[in-house]
C-alpha cells in the first residue's frame, strides 16, 4: 500500500510539473512617435525627453498611475517591464520585452500581447496608452499626442541705463521667481537665473491652467513672476532703480532687497529692467583761460557737505595753432577731468550733475564754479 501512495505522490508531481511546463515564452518590442498634439507643423513636432514606461499587466499600469499626483516627479514602483525616452525627434524603442502564454493564439511559433504603457514629461503630465506587440518583431506600433500640462513663456528681457536709454553694457545677474501653484496643487515657486549683458532671453514653465474649470473652458494662467536684478562683479558700479514709475516718478536706486512683479501673458512677453551707474565718470572738460601758456590749472568737485575737496586732475595751458594760417592761440587747457570718478548711490535723477570748480595753485579761479551733466561726455568751457 505504501509503495501505491508513493508512485501516486510522484505521478501527481509529475503532472502538476508538466502543467507548470506548459507555457511558451516569447519576446518582442514596439516603438513609435510621441507628438504634440497642439503643433501646427506637418507632421507635429515632436516631443524629446518622454518617459516611457511598459508594462505587461493593466493593473500595475493602473496602480503607478493611480499614485502619480499633479505638479511632482513620477517615480514607478517596479512593477514596469520596460523604460526608455524619446530622443529629439520624440521618437522611441522598447526591445525585447518577454511574456509567456498557455495557448499561444498561433501555437508555439508565434504570439501577440498587450503593453500598457505611462507617458511622462514635466510639461505634458502622466499619460496612459496601450498597444499590442507580436513575438519577434519589433514595429512603430505607438503614435500618441500629448497635451501639455504646462505653459512655457519667452522672456525677452533688456536691461536698460536710464542715463541714455541704451541697454547696459554691464553683466547683470537676473533671477525670477514662478509660481506653480494651482487651485489644487501647493508648490514652490520656480526659480530661474541667467546672466544678461544688455538683452537675453529666459525661457519659464508654470501650470497652464489654475483649475479644472479653466481648463474646461481654456482660461489660461496668467502668472505674476517676481524678478530681482544686480551687477554680478566684485567691485558693483551699477544697480537698479525706478524709470519714473515709482511714488516720487523719480529714478531713485532699489533698494538691495528689491523685487519686480510681473504679470505674464501671451508665448513671449518683453520686460525692461532699469539701473544706473553709482560709479560715474566725470566728462572730459576743455577750453581755454587767459592767454599765458604753463599755467598750471586743476579742477575740483565738490564733496557731499558741499566743500570743493574731490580732485579731478589737472593740466598746464598751451598754445594752438589755428588753421593752416599759422597763427598761434594762447591759454588753452584740456583732458581735465579724464579718468576721474565719483561715486553716488543717492542721486534721483537719469544723470548725476557734478559741481565743479578751477584753480590756479590753491586760489580758485573768479566766476569759473560750473555744473556737469554725467550724461554729456565732453565740455569745452571758458573760464
Amino acid at each position: 500500500m505504501r509503495k501505491i501512495l508513493s508512485i501516486l505522490v510522484i505521478l501527481t508531481a509529475v503532472i502538476f510539473s508538466s502543467c507548470d511546463n506548459n507555457y511558451s515564452v516569447f519576446n518582442g518590442g514596439t516603438g513609435g512617435l510621441i507628438v504634440d498634439a497642439e503643433s501646427t507643423s506637418i507632421p507635429k513636432r515632436g516631443i524629446a525627453n518622454v518617459d516611457v514606461y511598459a508594462y505587461t499587466s493593466s493593473g500595475s499600469r493602473d496602480s503607478d498611475f493611480n499614485n502619480w499626483r499633479e505638479g511632482t516627479v513620477f517615480s514607478p514602483s517596479d512593477s514596469y517591464y520596460g523604460h526608455t525616452s524619446t530622443d529629439a525627434n520624440g521618437s522611441f524603442v522598447i526591445s525585447n520585452i518577454v511574456w509567456k502564454e498557455k495557448k499561444p493564439d498561433f501555437g508555439k511559433d508565434a504570439d501577440f500581447t498587450t503593453i500598457y504603457l505611462l507617458y511622462f514629461h514635466e510639461n505634458y503630465g502622466l499619460t496612459k496608452d496601450q498597444t499590442v506587440i507580436t513575438s519577434d518583431s519589433t514595429s512603430d506600433t505607438v503614435y500618441a499626442e500629448l497635451t501639455t500640462i504646462k505653459k512655457t513663456t519667452s522672456l525677452n528681457i533688456s536691461i536698460i541705463d536710464v542715463s541714455n536709454s541704451a541697454q547696459a553694457t554691464a553683466d547683470i545677474l537676473v533671477r525670477i521667481s514662478v509660481p506653480q501653484n494651482t487651485d489644487s496643487l501647493n508648490a514652490a515657486p520656480k526659480l530661474y537665473e541667467q546672466l544678461i549683458n544688455g538683452s537675453g532671453i529666459i525661457n519659464i514653465t508654470y501650470p497652464r491652467w489654475k483649475n479644472v474649470s479653466d481648463r474646461t473652458n481654456k482660461i489660461e494662467n496668467t502668472p505674476q513672476i517676481n524678478i530681482s536684478y544686480a551687477q554680478s562683479a566684485d567691485n558693483v558700479h551699477w544697480k537698479a532703480c525706478a524709470n519714473g514709475d515709482n511714488a516720487t516718478s523719480d529714478y531713485a536706486f532699489l533698494p538691495d532687497n528689491f523685487s519686480v512683479t510681473k504679470t505674464v501673458q501671451n508665448n513671449t512677453f518683453n520686460i525692461s529692467l532699469y539701473g544706473k551707474a553709482t560709479r560715474i565718470a566725470l566728462p572730459t572738460v576743455n577750453g581755454t583761460y587767459g592767454t599765458n601758456d604753463g599755467v598750471i590749472i586743476s579742477m575740483k568737485a565738490k564733496d557731499s557737505e558741499g566743500n570743493y575737496t574731490i580732485d579731478c586732475g589737472e593740466t598746464s595751458t598751451f598754445a594752438q595753432t589755428v588753421g593752416s594760417s599759422n597763427i598761434q592761440t594762447h591759454g588753452h587747457f584740456s583732458g581735465l577731468g579724464t579718468g576721474f570718478f565719483i561715486t553716488d548711490s543717492q542721486y534721483t535723477g537719469r544723470y548725476k550733475t557734478i559741481d565743479v570748480e578751477f584753480y590756479t595753485g590753491n586760489s580758485a579761479i573768479s566766476g569759473s564754479q560750473r555744473t556737469l551733466r554725467s550724461d554729456i561726455p565732453s565740455y569745452n568751457l571758458s573760464l
